[in-house]
Order: structure tokens, then sequence, then C-alpha cells
């Protein structure tokens, strides 16, 4: 288990911990106060309570981010509160429902060099949190003002503001402390940015993974090109993007190179980018080695855990990577059905920079499965832009 994934679950078990004293605490408390005298009745408040208070946070959070963002010179391109999702596809506003790598929700951005020379991303980072803690102030003063009363109807809303309040505190706390855990809080890009004082090359990340066309928008009928393998190869998140890239054009031998320098470093590496390098390496493997010498890795050198991760990973990339697995070595046909089954969302989940060279990767690599079985009758699941 990766360091970051165990950070995670201590913060998640505090989390938990204090929930538990908060609930044995101050709520049994209130209980014997409170004008609500069934459990049910209680119950049901309490979770109300728990319900608005993630509603609000995740509210405050992201229009924190989107006021941030503007505030810094940026362009808004994707913006998620729990699923709920407004993005910009081909100079276009759609809605719809989109996954989300955060808390709560998520607010994806590109420069707006022709509002501002150099954006400031702090703005972004920050207000999110600040917002998110001005309303658990706001929460606790109108708790000492109900409370105040000695009413038992005001005092339920004295503590359904604490309590509501209280959620906002925890999601706070959990999203400023700046260590790196699966989800990518503020607090731990706050932490890398500040270290680092990298400003361009974060907004160059920003412009490859989000603009529409993986370049850096100077005004809306101007772009400057700038290819994302010469993007910030200082980050992570960078090689990725270059290794993508070197795929794409087919440049298998500098896509391994920078694979390899990436696996070299583990420590830099959470889950999700530890997955996407181990499924861009097996996926160039199976496209250039030999069958039988590929089948001998396969079987010796992928474990089965990756295996099973590889599985479970419904993005494209992890769906091309893993038919190619189940339909060449394992040879199962209802292992491929049942990943190519969720295909046509994982298109839909895809960022526009990155559309059409993933559906023409995916397609490559499901044409190679389909010549291999040819009645296995899998190319239904070609994708179509």
């Amino acid at each position: 288990m990766k360091k970051e994934s165990i950070f995670g679950i201590v913060m998640y078990l505090l989390i938990f911990a204090f929930a538990v004293v908060y609930g044995f605490t101050v709520l049994q408390r209130h209980f014997q106060d409170s004008a609500m005298t069934a459990v049910w009745q209680y119950a049901l408040y309490i979770i109300g309570c728990i319900v608005v208070g993630i509603i609000l946070s995740a509210i405050l959070f992201e229009f924190g981010h989107a006021l941030g963002a503007k505030a810094g010179g940026y362009k808004i391109v994707k913006f998620t509160i729990l699923y709920f999702t407004i993005y910009v596809d081909n100079g276009k506003h759609k809605f719809g429902f989109r996954r989300f790598n955060g808390l709560t929700g998520e607010t994806l951005i590109v420069p707006n060099y022709a509002k501002k020379e150099k954006p400031n991303p702090l703005p972004y980072l920050l207000y999110g949190p600040f917002f998110n803690l001005s309303w658990f102030v706001g929460a606790l003063i109108c708790f000492f003002y109900f409370n105040k009363t000695g009413s038992r109807f005001d005092g339920d809303v004295a503590y359904a503001f604490l309590t509501v309040g209280i959620i906002s505190l925890i999601l706070f706390i959990y999203d400023i402390v700046p260590i790196k855990t699966d989800v990518f809080t503020n607090g731990y890009q706050l932490f890398s940015l500040l270290k680092s004082k990298d400003y361009q090359g974060y907004n160059d990340l920003l412009a490859a993974s989000n603009d529409n066309n993986g370049s850096i928008a100077i005004s809306d009928d101007k772009k400057v090109d700038k290819p994302v393998k010469q993007v910030n190869l200082n980050r992570v998140e960078g090689k990725l993007l270059s290794v993508a890239t070197f795929i794409d054009e087919k440049k298998y031998d500098e896509a391994s190179k920078l694979i390899e320098e990436i696996l070299a470093k583990p420590e830099e590496l959470t889950n999700k980018p530890f997955l996407e390098v181990n499924e861009q390496k097996i996926y160039i493997k199976i496209m250039t080695t030999p069958f039988e010498e590929m089948s001998e890795y396969y079987n010796n050198e992928i474990s089965l855990s990756l295996k099973r991760d590889i599985s479970s990973d419904h993005t494209l990339i992890g769906i091309r990577t893993y038919i190619l697995m189940a339909g060449l070595f394992d040879k199962s046909r209802s292992e491929c059905a049942l990943a190519l089954s969720k295909v046509a969302k994982a298109y839909k989940n895809t960022l526009p920079s990155r559309k059409h060279a993933e559906l023409v990767l995916f397609n490559d690599a499901l044409e190679k499965v389909c010549q291999a079985h040819p009645k296995w009758e899998l190319d239904i699941y070609k994708l179509y832009e």
C-alpha cells in the first residue's frame, strides 16, 4: 500500500473518530434537551444536517474556486458540484453528470493570457477553503445566537447550525492539510506550489491538461502552440502528458524511456499516476513485443494486484490496456465484453484535449483483439467521433 493511501486512511479514521466523539458528547447531550423526543426523529434531523453540510461545503468550495480562478486570470472549462457539471466542449457550454477528482467537486481551469499576462493560481487554491472556513465561523455565530434563548426549538436550530458548520470544518481541515493523499487537495497543491515557486510551470500544465486542443489560450481567436511533450517536465503530471503524446505519435522508445524515469521515483507517484504509467507501459509492450516474449512477461512480471487494478480502471487508458491483456493472453471474451461495456462512458469522461488521440489508440487496441478473435464480434464497440 502506497503511503498516500495510508495517509488518506488515517485522515478518514481521524474524521470518523471525531464524528463519534461529537455524536456521543455534544449531540447526545443536546438530544436530552431537544424538542424531538423520538430517536428516529433526531436521527433524521442529524442525517439532514450532514447532507446539508456536505452540499453547502461543496457549493462553497467550488464557487470559491471559480471566483478565485477569475481573480487569478483563468478561464473555467469544467465546474462540478457532486457530479452536476457545467463544462466547455469545443467552445460551447454544456451540462451533464461527470466524475471528478476532489472531495465534493472539481473546477478545471486554463490560463487566460488575454486577461492577465501572468495568471496567479493562489486565489484559485485559497478561495474555496477560505469560503468554507468563513461559513464555519458564521455557523458558530448563529449557534450562539439561537442557543442563548433557552427555547427547545431554537436549541434545535442552533445545533443544526453547529453540526452543519462542523461538517464544513472537517472538510476544510482535510482539504488544507499539506499531505499527499489519493485526493488532490488544495493544501497539497498549495504546499507544492509555494515550495517550487513554479507558477509558469503550473499554468503550462493546466493549459496542456484542460484546454480543448492542448494549447495555451491567448485569446478566443489566437493560440500559441506548445506541444505537450515540452510542457513542465519536472512534474509527474507533465511527464504523463508527455508519455501520452509520444504514444500518440508512436514514438514508443521515447515514451518507454520517460516511463522508466517516472517509475524510478515511486515516491512522487500517487495511486492514480502509478496505475496510469503502468498501463501505458503494458500497452506499449503489447503493441511492440512479439507475442511469445510478451506472453512470458505477462505471466511472470505483471502482478495479480496490478491486473486487478487495471481491470477496475474505467478510463480509456485502462480499458484499452485491459482488453489487450484479457483478449490476447487470458483469452477471455467475457472479460473483454465487461470492460468494453464501459467504453462509451469512459470516452464521454475523457478530457476534450485527449478525446481524439485516445479514440485512435482505443480503436487500435480493439482491432488487435478483433484480429486475434474474429468470432467474438467485438468490433461493435469501435468508437466514432
